[in-house]
This record gives structure tokens, C-alpha cells and sequence, in this order.
């Protein structure tokens, strides 16, 4: 099982960077932190070609996390 860690300190200004990221290394679970995108912020359209589950709680204050589980 593969399982990475980003600290992506906005997750919208790396959307490329996360998502290409993903589909080249492929892990089972990915944990992002400092997200910095409340819930109705997330950008879940951009992953929607990628094959996980995506959990993911932002806050007020932007700060954020989520997690990638594939499927």
C-alpha cells in the first residue's frame, strides 16, 4: 500500500501540481493539509477523472485538510 503526505498550503493555486502528482504516482491514500478552501470551495471537479474517494473538511479561517482514498 502506497500513502503519501502533502502540505499543499492551497490547494486551488496547485490543482495541476496535485492532480498530476496523483495520476503519475498513483498512491492508495493521500492526506493534504492547509488545504486553504472552505467545503463549498473544494474543487472536487478537478479530480473527477481520478479513480478515489475524497473526504475532505475546510474551515473559516482556510485552513483545511482532505484525503484521497482510491476506490
Amino acid at each position: 500500500m502506497k500513502i503519501a503526505s502533502f502540505n499543499v498550503n492551497s490547494l486551488r493555486a496547485r490543482l495541476d501540481i496535485v492532480h498530476d502528482w496523483l495520476k503519475t504516482q498513483n498512491p492508495d491514500v493521500l492526506a493534504v493539509q492547509e488545504t486553504k478552501a472552505r467545503d463549498k470551495d473544494f474543487p472536487l471537479d478537478a479530480f473527477v477523472d481520478l479513480d478515489y474517494h475524497i473526504a475532505f473538511k475546510g474551515q473559516k479561517s482556510y485552513n483545511g485538510v482532505a484525503i484521497f482514498s482510491k476506490t
